[in-house]
């Protein structure tokens, strides 16, 4: 560039006379500085300096702290393990937490669940380490607590009682954590005395006056031990048990029964009295919530012959303990002697029928019952307000000139037209969102569920729909839906229900799924389902705002969820949906939330409420429209005391002493702790900091260089030259 300028420049020489080398010079500045500035030059300034190492002090807040640090203390209120600790870090005590800042700086956080930075005022110190945490994971407070400081953290010091039971394993974090960890065992080692009832088995549901089994696990720590074991509904016992526990936490199952006696939503516990000497008796009790209903389901399964068809349903519709299932085989009558006498028959006569909810009909055509017996099913439907299914083969549907021939989603025509091949079903859009074929509340995993049914060998072929009838799924050939390939369909008549489920076998939606290794229970809950539709019953209401289960644990986010739907049961969207929860009943806690739930589509809401104290709920819901009421629900939930923190009271030094050696560090029992400050000798870290100042950002630069351009022409100017 400086030869370019001279060159370029040479001729002018003569012409600018003496001041041409100075004209040359700035000339040769301005294009040097200008090139300089082009290849974007950066000056780098570098600085180390030394600081303290830093000392991250954690420290257990969760709930298994507030259990006595000795259960032989006669002390009342017992000293806790929360308190020795606050002991030890405090003045009063051995002063940890000023040791620990003198050797470098220190930083506090308080962990159970998660992590959180701690003030280290010794005036708020007992305050802020209450515990409170429904869960431990070491794991993450180590992790936290080093964060993104790794380089400068000379050390971590864990003060817990080793109780983790949530989150990876943290001796695998101090193995990865490059720091070494000092862990402070709060708590008396050794065997300590505890009950627990951990585990309780029972069915959500129950009947009036049938007898139902309930099912607890207990196991006691320390010595062996003949304990009463109690089932209780509030205060009345209604069953009791004593049993024989080994110790050293060796499990026994016993079991109780009782019969429920009112309807209605029933909360009971397994319970044990608290011994002499029991480090906690927290989880003497395991409460459950069982719902009490004033009747089955009566369900009359007729068939013409039996098939597999036939087997797979009725052990679908058993497995339903809501159900009373009567099974009808006509071709049974045939067989002479006990064999044909010993089935059920079909009702006679109309007063036999009326009982029954559901009437379910597979493959049972015109010739298999006298026309009678039609008229009293279509009479059930329209007057009793019963529900009907029909199923089975092409030739189940040959019903022209029975009372069943208008009451049925489609109209049957003369003989069986029918389909054959791989006919695979598929969703219709009122499938989608229809409460007999919302197999998962998720509509892609639902869709995909009934997407993946093993086919059907042969389908009927109806021409001709009901106006009123809702065709839920059609069968599929070569990947197109074909509308005269109703699979489930459904309309009402009368008072009743009726569905149709035309094809067959559907023994396959059962067996086949289990043996490709997946859940065969698709076919189960769809019958269950069409069951409870039919007969309108549990969850297939209009509006319905329900909590998303009867007992939530103490921890847990307590989930409302709402379903809205038409008269005709099609979603409906952008409802207004409210969910008021009151409770703890009858406590001095008790008080109103009002939460409003998203709209999820396709008619679906839900919302969330953080942990609950324990104790009984009462939810109220409302669906609105464009000011129109939509609808409301009533229910109830229990939210239960957290349990986790003390399912095993037994502080777990062995977890710490691995997590302590796994990083380089050492364990300490909480008497020791005092010396640790001795024990560590944290090298002052060197902190290296850069940095970078672009020239081209300089507005020096930008500067100097108009001033060189402005001086060569101020020179040009004042000699005349051009």
């Amino acid at each position: 560039l400086v030869v370019m300028a001279v060159r370029l420049y040479s001729g002018r020489a003569s012409a600018e006379g003496a001041g041409g080398p100075l004209l040359l010079g700035l000339r040769v500045a301005c294009i040097a500085l200008l090139a300089f500035l082009l290849l974007d030059p950066v000056l780098s300034l570098f600085a180390e300096r030394s600081v303290p190492a830093r000392v991250a002090l954690l420290l257990d807040s969760s709930l298994s702290m507030d259990i006595p640090f000795l259960a032989s203390e006669d002390e009342q209120p017992p000293v806790t393990r929360a308190d020795r600790m606050v002991e030890l870090l405090s003045p009063a005590g051995q002063n940890l937490m000023r040791g620990l800042d003198d050797l470098g700086d220190l930083e506090g956080f308080r962990f159970s669940g998660d992590v959180v930075p701690l003030p280290l005022s010794p005036d708020q110190l007992k305050d802020a380490l209450e515990p409170r945490g429904d869960r431990t994971d070491l794991a993450r407070a180590l992790a936290e607590g080093v964060g993104t400081e790794r380089r400068r953290t000379g050390a971590v010091v864990l003060v817990s009682d080793g109780s983790h039971n949530v989150g990876v394993d943290p001796r695998e974090e101090a193995r990865r954590l490059g720091v070494p960890v000092y862990a402070i065992g709060v708590g008396a080692e050794g065997s300590v005395t505890d009950l627990s009832v951990f585990d309780v088995a029972a069915s959500s549901v129950a009947y009036l006056d049938n007898q139902v089994p309930v099912k607890a696990r207990l196991r006691a720590r320390g010595d062996a031990a003949q304990v009463p074991v109690y089932l209780s509904e509030g205060d009345a016992v209604l069953d009791s048990v004593t049993v024989d526990l080994p110790g050293n936490g060796v499990e026994r199952e016993v079991e109780f029964r009782y019969v429920p006696t009112v309807e209605g939503m029933h909360r009971y516990r397994v319970w044990v009295p608290e011994m002499e000497g029991e480090i906690s008796g927290t989880n003497n009790q395991h409460p459950f919530v069982v719902r009490v209903l004033k009747e089955k389901i009566r369900v009359l399964l007729v068939t013409s012959r039996p098939s597999f068809d036939f087997t797979f349903l009725k052990r679908a519709l058993e497995s339903d303990v809501s159900l009373a299932v009567d099974g009808v085989v006509l071709s049974a009558a045939e067989f002479p002697g006990r064999l044909g006498r010993a089935g059920p028959a079909f009702p006679d006569e109309y007063a036999q029928l009326a009982p029954y909810d559901l009437v379910i009909l597979l493959d049972t055509p015109s010739q298999s019952l006298p026309s009678a017996r039609f008229d009293d099913i279509a009479r059930f439907v329209r007057e009793r307000g019963g529900a009907l299914l029909v199923m089975g083969p092409p030739r189940a549907f040959e019903l022209e000139g029975t009372a069943l021939a208008g009451v049925l989603p489609v109209v049957p025509g003369p003989g069986s037209r029918s389909r054959t091949g791989q006919i695979l079903a598929g969703l219709t859009p009122s499938g989608r969102s229809h409460p007999v074929t919302r197999l998962e509340r998720d509509p892609e995993v639902n869709q995909r569920i009934w997407a993946e049914l093993p086919p059907l060998n042969v389908a009927p072929i109806f021409t001709q729909r009901r106006a009123d009838a809702r065709v839920l799924v059609e069968g599929r050939l070569d990947s197109g839906a074909r509308s005269e390939l109703p699979l489930v369909a459904t309309r009402s008549e009368g008072n009743g229900r009726v569905l149709m489920i035309a094809g067959s076998p559907y023994w396959r939606w059962d067996l086949y799924l289990w043996g490709s290794g997946r859940s065969g229970d698709v076919f189960r809950r769809f019958v269950s389902r069409s069951v409870r539709w039919l007969v309108s019953r549990d969850d297939l209401k209009a509006v319905s705002v329900r909590p998303g289960k009867s007992l939530f644990e103490g921890a847990d986010e307590v989930v409302v969820e709402g379903q809205v739907f038409d008269d005709d049961f099609r979603p409906v969207a952008g409802a207004d949906v409210r969910a008021t929860v009151r409770g703890p009943l009858g406590t001095l806690e008790e008080r109103t939330r009002e939460i409003s739930l998203v709209d999820l589509g396709e008619g679906r809401y839900r919302g969330t409420l953080p942990g609950l104290p324990p104790g009984d709920y009462g939810i109220e819901g409302t669906a609105r429209l464009g000011g129109a009421q939509l609808g409301d629900d009533r229910s109830e939930m229990t939210i239960a005391p957290f349990r986790m923190e003390f399912e095993d009271p037994t502080p777990n030094f062995a977890l710490l002493r691995d997590v302590a050696r796994e990083s380089g560090g050492r364990f300490l029992a909480v008497d020791e702790a005092g010396g640790l400050p001795d024990l560590l000798d944290l090298d002052p870290v060197v902190e290296r900091s850069a940095r970078e100042l672009p020239f081209v950002e300089n507005p020096l630069f930008f500067l100097a260089l108009l001033g060189l351009l402005g001086s060569e022409w101020a020179l040009r100017r004042r000699r005349g030259l051009p």
